[in-house]
Formats: structure tokens, C-alpha cells, sequence
């Protein structure tokens, strides 16, 4: 009998670029995420044999680094299981999560895409891929992964952003090593500006060089952002923002960055609070309140469409704690023909 596909789906948000990335004189790396409604959503179907059936989501047209993949056997890669996807890394936290759960042969696993998150711009599109896949074999294998679980398969893959976090947090992004929770998201509007092109984020964090001076820089910006955060200080943590943006753009003379600096006066009289980067990207995003009217939000399209692409989006904040409530359904439920008793797995906590 031909085996009944197990479906199961999971999601993940992406960071607008980060409010501050750098380093610290103590040589610890750093970003600070900042949570945007963009998702990235993954279905994972899954049997024992025989071919997948076909799905109606839209695939992406191209992987996590560009490269195409099509009904990947990994016979050739020392185990019996059988990944579908066109994302390699996708391809690589799939196998690292069956190595972990132990199922080391017998599934023919298809990884469908289906995303909002503009690819290679610095926002964060090829983590939230990453982690729409963790959520869906969460619920496929009926278990939760701990964060600093998460954290250590993400980090043999590739530097990245801490998604798996449901607030801003302070994390060390080569190592995988969350600094601070805030437990707390901002409330902006974001008007988000492409100067066009792609960038590797693993290409981009090749060529960085840090002087003592700038070390002593991102040293006190990061205690500035601490201390706004500790306030709730939206207006503060904008500021930070923009500080990081300034630093950034004089370190490698990104020509989108300096123009809107150097329209920060005017886009202050139209309501905007701060200039935000997508440090290893080709974006920008002018932060307003969440508040912002229509009318307000439309007079600053307006005066950064010279620039490039213009686009929209907001941060994730909800009514207790700030926690985003889209959150309560980003790891979603198995949706399947196969009973719970086919999961080798009762629903557990995994560290």
C-alpha cells in the first residue's frame, strides 16, 4: 500500500537589518534583531517511500546561496534519507534535525518555500528559512527545541540571526550565543528602501576590520541601546539605530546610507525618528512611530523613492509584554492523514 504523506508547516518572522551590529572591545561580535511582520513559511511532506505527492506553494526561484536543487538523494551522503528542496542550507538543518532525532534512514522529506522576505538584501532571509524548517519538523516529530539547541545547529551551517527569539535580542551572531533578552520589540513603522543588487551576508562578514577607536565606538553605542531598552525607549532606540548607520556607512561608503543621513533633517520634519541598516545588505528602512498615519507614511515614500524600491512593513508588537502574538502560531501544528501514533516521538521539550 502506498504510504499516506504526513504534512506539517512551519513559519518564521525576519529582522529588518539589526538596530546596532558591530564589535566589542573584548572581541565579542554582536547584532540586535529587530522582528518585522515578513515570514518566511515552510510545508514539510513527508513518507517512507515512493515519489512525493505535488504541492500548490509557490517555489522560490532561487536557494539560500543561489544554487538550485532538485530531488536531492543523499544516499551519496552517507544516510538513506532522501531530502526535496532547492535551499541548500534549508537541505543541511534538515538532515542535522533527522540526525538529531535519530531517524538516520526511511524518510523522503519535501521542503516547500513560501515567502515575503526579499532574498540576499540583509534581511535576514536565509535564517527565517532555516527556521520555518526547524518549526515544521517541531511539529512533525511532535517536539520543541530550546533556543540555545536551535542556536548550535544553526551555527555549523552559517552565521546568522537570532529568530528564534521571540523580542530583540543581543546575540553574538558568528558564535551563536545569545548576550541579552529584552524581552520587549520596539513599535515602528518602516519604510524600507532597496538600492538593488544581492549581497552575501557570509561574503560581507569575510572583510570586516575593526580599529581600537571603532571598537570603543560600538562599545558605547551598545551600553546606549542597553540603557534604552532597559526604558522602553523607542525614541532612544531609534537613535541607536541611526548611530549604527552613520558608523556603518563610513566604514564601507554605502552611497544609500550616507544620501538618506544626509536627508535626516527633512525626513525628521515628516515624522521619521531614526535611519536603520541592513549591515550586510542592500536595504535601508526609515523608522517611525507605529503610530504613524497613512498620510505621514506616504510623504516619506515619497521623499526616498529617488533612491530605489520602496517598500513597507512593521514590527511585530502585541498587547502583553510586547511579545509578538504572531508568535503563538509561528511553530504550527502537523497537519496530517497519519495518526499520532506513527511519531516515534511524544511532544518534549529538547535542549
Amino acid at each position: 500500500m502506498k504510504p499516506v504523506p504526513t504534512i506539517s508547516e512551519g513559519r518564521a518572522f525576519a529582522s529588518f537589518g539589526e538596530i546596532v551590529q558591530g564589535r566589542l572591545s573584548n572581541r565579542e561580535d554582536f547584532l540586535v534583531t529587530l522582528p518585522v511582520d515578513l515570514w518566511s513559511h515552510c510545508r514539510l511532506i513527508s513518507q517512507s517511500n515512493g515519489k512525493l505527492s505535488k504541492d500548490p506553494f509557490n517555489k522560490p526561484q532561487n536557494g539560500n546561496d543561489g544554487k538550485q536543487f532538485n530531488e536531492l538523494s543523499d544516499r551519496a551522503c552517507g544516510t538513506s534519507n532522501i531530502i526535496e528542496t532547492e535551499l541548500s542550507k534549508s537541505k543541511a538543518i534538515a538532515l542535522a534535525l533527522l540526525e538529531y532525532f535519530g531517524q538516520t534512514s526511511g524518510h523522503h522529506i519535501q521542503l516547500i518555500f513560501d515567502r515575503n522576505i526579499p532574498i540576499g538584501k540583509g534581511l535576514s532571509s536565509s535564517t527565517a528559512d532555516l527556521l520555518a524548517v526547524v518549526r515544521a519538523f517541531e511539529a512533525q516529530f511532535n517536539v520543541t527545541l530550546s533556543p540555545s539547541l536551535i542556536s548550535e545547529l544553526f551555527t555549523a551551517i552559517e552565521p546568522h540571526d537570532a529568530l528564534h527569539y521571540p523580542s530583540c535580542v543581543a546575540y553574538n551572531h558568528r558564535q551563536g550565543r545569545l548576550l541579552q533578552a529584552f524581552d520587549y520589540i520596539p513599535d515602528f513603522q518602516i519604510i524600507g528602501i532597496d538600492a538593488g543588487g544581492v549581497i552575501s551576508t557570509q561574503e560581507y562578514n569575510k572583510h570586516l576590520s575593526f580599529s581600537d577607536a571603532l571598537l570603543k565606538q560600538y562599545d558605547d553605542l551598545y551600553a546606549e541601546l542597553l540603557e534604552a531598552f532597559a526604558r522602553r525607549d523607542d525614541a532612544a532606540i531609534a537613535l541607536c539605530a541611526q548611530q549604527s548607520a552613520l558608523i556603518h556607512s563610513e566604514q564601507t561608503n554605502n552611497t544609500l546610507l550616507k544620501a538618506l543621513l544626509n536627508q535626516i533633517d527633512e525626513l525628521n520634519k515628516l515624522g521619521a525618528m531614526g535611519i536603520l541598516a541592513t549591515h550586510s545588505g542592500t536595504c535601508a528602512g526609515i523608522l517611525l512611530p507605529g503610530t504613524a498615519t497613512e498620510a505621514e507614511l506616504a510623504r516619506v515614500k515619497k521623499q526616498v523613492a529617488q533612491y530605489g524600491s520602496v517598500f513597507q512593513t512593521k514590527t511585530l508588537t502585541a498587547t502583553s509584554g510586547n511579545i509578538p502574538t504572531q508568535l503563538a502560531s509561528a511553530s504550527a501544528s502537523a497537519s496530517a492523514s497519519a495518526s499520532a501514533s506513527d511519531h516515534s516521538l511524544g511532544r518534549s521539550h529538547l535542549t
